[in-house]
């Protein structure tokens, strides 16, 4: 590992090492995937990682890296970390709630499905009320601005939520070629709009998203 590479990941442990400073020992780093995809599920992970384990090293928010790359980190996370958890809210569900409401649903689903209590929840940002997961933490819940790209633990689970999402709409794409979910995951790409003009939503589709609706 290079002193710049070396670097990077200090810098990306910041929050981390202020929180272990003030005795948070188990710290559970949370993000989604999927909020502005027009099919397939909305995926969140959490994931707590070993102290003794967080300067892994490439690891980033997913959306810098290659999937190949994610692949790779993916492994690495899985294996190394305390404990991770995913949690998935269909299509359907998405259009009952509204996507708000959907986010706030999956990230409570993935805290609580952590084995080990975290001490605390720290995400990439979102508007959530942290009372919604005040029983997955015993002492809080902190969203941070661009958190995937500023907290280790938010970028760890930025690539297992990347991950376990895109192998889902990869396997999608096989009941449904004619959309390229494998290419687009679901995201309102030039093709992805004229498959649903020619062919119509699928039921993996979220029918109340523009783009799907009008259709």
């Amino acid at each position: 590992m290079n002193f710049s590479e070396i670097k990077r990941l200090l810098d990306l442990c910041c929050y981390e090492d202020e929180l272990y400073s003030m005795g948070y020992d188990l710290i559970a780093g949370m993000d989604e995937v999927g909020r502005g995809s027009l099919a397939g599920p909305l995926v969140a992970a959490a994931v707590i990682l070993d102290r003794k384990s967080l300067m892994i090293e490439g690891i980033d928010d997913s959306k810098k890296l290659t999937p190949l790359k994610r692949n790779q980190l993916y492994k690495k996370i899985v294996s190394s970390c305390i404990c991770w958890s995913i949690a998935k809210i269909s299509p359907a569900e998405i259009d009952r709630q509204n996507i708000t409401r959907a986010n706030i649903k999956v990230f409570d689903i993935a805290a609580r499905g952590l084995k080990i209590r975290p001490d605390i929840i720290i995400s990439d940002f979102i508007n959530i009320n942290s009372k919604k997961l005040a029983s997955a933490s015993s002492t809080g819940f902190i969203p941070i601005s661009k958190g995937d790209q500023r907290s280790v633990s938010i970028a760890a689970a930025s690539i297992v939520a990347k991950v376990t999402r895109d192998r889902i709409m990869e396997k999608m794409a096989l009941t449904f070629p004619e959309y390229g979910f494998d290419k687009n995951k679901g995201y309102g790409t030039k093709k992805h709009m004229m498959s649903i003009k020619k062919y119509g939503p699928t039921r993996i589709h979220r029918m109340t998203f523009r783009g799907v609706l009008e259709h």
